[in-house]
């Protein structure tokens, strides 16, 4: 297993929660090649570890990530044609690939890639002071990361369009009313708070979390019929799982279920640029 390969993302698990956490408070976790290398060796870990059933992504300091760090976008103006060293290469749209789930924690500011970054994941959870920005109309640039699409898929595109050509500030409260954050949590307390959900979550069967990620993944290219014809054949295939055994078993002896863990291989998609 590979461990996490920079001090700008740390890595630890405990209780079948993997905590990655963005670790450059100093830029308000502004994402660059470091970052992109660490996150990379960080899913790798959750996703190959049997003991990491749920990933909870989160920020130090006062911030999730405040998207490209100025010294990348500085680089990239002087020179169009410069790799992008604050993706490092990677698409964090990878995150919805991976069979586990993933939560992001979201406090402070969470604009530009940092704001793709929560979108790729499965659960956003806020804390009240958190904001969300899309910059790019007023940085002269397109929807990077993929946002055109999953902003719309997550509150709408005339709501999606709205943060996007304004590249105005989105309070926590109206995150939640559009439905891009599932809870609004208080800041006291915040990470423990999302922790603990977390954990929640992970009592929950791995090989149910990988079944459906991709059902709802797949999902906007399926009409109902398809979506219900897919989901009876699956209820058939897990109706003779050893995970649905188990859980029949636990309830009868009154304990938690012992599900069989789940670890595959992290492999994004990458950039070209």
């Amino acid at each position: 297993m590979t461990e996490p390969a920079s001090g700008a993302v740390l890595y630890a698990v405990a209780d079948g929660v993997a905590r990655i956490t963005l670790n450059r408070p100093d830029r308000l976790n502004a994402s660059n090649a470091d970052m992109s290398r660490g996150l990379t060796a960080a899913f790798s870990c959750a996703a190959a570890d049997p003991d990491a059933r749920v990933i909870l992504l989160s920020g130090t300091g006062r911030g999730f990530c405040a998207g490209a760090d100025m010294q990348v976008l500085d680089e990239l103006s002087a020179n169009p044609e410069t790799p992008n060293s604050g993706s490092g290469g990677l698409r964090y749209d990878g995150l919805m690939l991976l069979p586990k789930p993933v939560i992001a924690a979201v406090h402070g500011p969470c604009a530009g890639i940092g704001l793709a970054m929560a979108c790729a994941a499965d659960i956003r959870l806020a804390a009240e002071d958190a904001f969300f920005v899309a910059p790019f109309a007023g940085l002269g640039l397109c929807a990077e990361g993929g946002l055109a699409w999953s902003l719309s898929r997550l509150i709408g595109p005339g709501n999606a369009a709205d943060m996007l050509m304004s590249a105005r500030r989105v309070g926590a409260q109206e995150a939640y009313a559009k439905g891009l954050v599932s809870q609004v949590l208080p800041n006291d307390g915040f990470i423990a708070a999302a922790t603990e959900y977390a954990h929640m979550v992970a009592t929950n069967a791995p090989a149910s979390f990988a079944i459906m990620k991709r059902q709802l993944r797949e999902a906007d290219l399926q009409d109902f019929e398809a979506a219900r014809t897919d989901a009876h054949a699956l209820t058939q295939e897990t109706l003779k799982s050893a995970d649905f055994k188990e859980s029949m078993t636990a309830k009868r002896e009154k304990r938690l279920a012992r599900f069989t863990p789940v670890t595959s291989v992290f492999e994004p998609p990458v950039s070209k640029s």
